[in-house]
């Protein structure tokens, strides 16, 4: 029974970790596309003002910045670069301000994990035909996956859970695309039937344990 606790746990987590992230870097693709955006890099360089909002403890202009979902200062750095520029605009505040930042020339959605794909999402592609519940559940049960007290799921939460998930990442799957779809329903089908070894839920216990702590450094240095 532990060992079959243990293999949904691990199970779920392969569908949010891996299979959501997949999903998710179509849907911020497709939306930039539909926004005029020849690239990613176009479509962040465009936003990087409203990133930068949730990312600064000083904020460039007057506005004080949003703490509703804070980016950390390692996310944003896997998407902007300094520049040696002078600043372009009037910012209020000395130090760092977006103006001497830049996208990364020639970057794409496959450095976003699945909590930098939420927050980008939720942060910058709003007004579109995306259903914003399926990414705050994807993004929920991510939390309390990784912040369990043990790698274990007992059969109600891991219906529940995957149940929840599988749902929500189809339907915003099928918003981009009938190939993401298909490409999807087969990654979860193929989780479906995974036998889960000893050998790699202790590799995947470690995952959790590494991002674990990453998120308490962030933390601290956020405060």
């Amino acid at each position: 029974m532990a060992h079959l606790d243990e293999a949904r746990y691990g199970r779920t987590c392969l569908l949010v970790l891996n299979v959501c992230p997949f999903t998710l870097r179509h849907v911020i693709d497709d939306y930039f596309t539909k926004q005029g955006s020849p690239d990613i890099q176009d479509f962040l360089e465009k936003n990087k003002h409203d990133l930068y909002h949730i990312m600064a403890k000083k904020c460039c202009c007057r506005l004080m910045p949003s703490r509703v979902t804070p980016m950390y200062r390692s996310q944003w750095d896997l998407l902007y670069k300094r520049n040696l520029l002078p600043c372009k605009g009037k910012c209020s505040v000395g130090g760092d301000c977006p103006c001497k930042f830049d996208a990364f020339p020639g970057i794409t959605s496959d450095v976003m994990d699945i909590t930098l794909c939420c927050l980008v999402i939720k942060s910058i592609c709003q007004g579109a035909a995306i259903n914003m519940t399926h990414i705050d559940k994807i993004r929920d049960i991510r939390n309390k996956l990784i912040h369990a007290s043990s790698a274990t799921l007992d059969e109600p939460t891991y219906n529940g859970y995957w149940s929840d998930v599988k749902t929500a990442i189809i339907d915003l799957a099928n918003m981009v695309s009938p190939t993401v779809h298909t490409d999807t329903v087969k990654m979860i089908q193929d989780l479906v039937t995974r036998v889960m070894n000893r050998y790699e839920l202790e590799e995947l216990k470690k995952v959790i344990v590494t991002l674990q702590k990453v998120e308490e450094v962030c933390i601290i240095i956020l405060i």
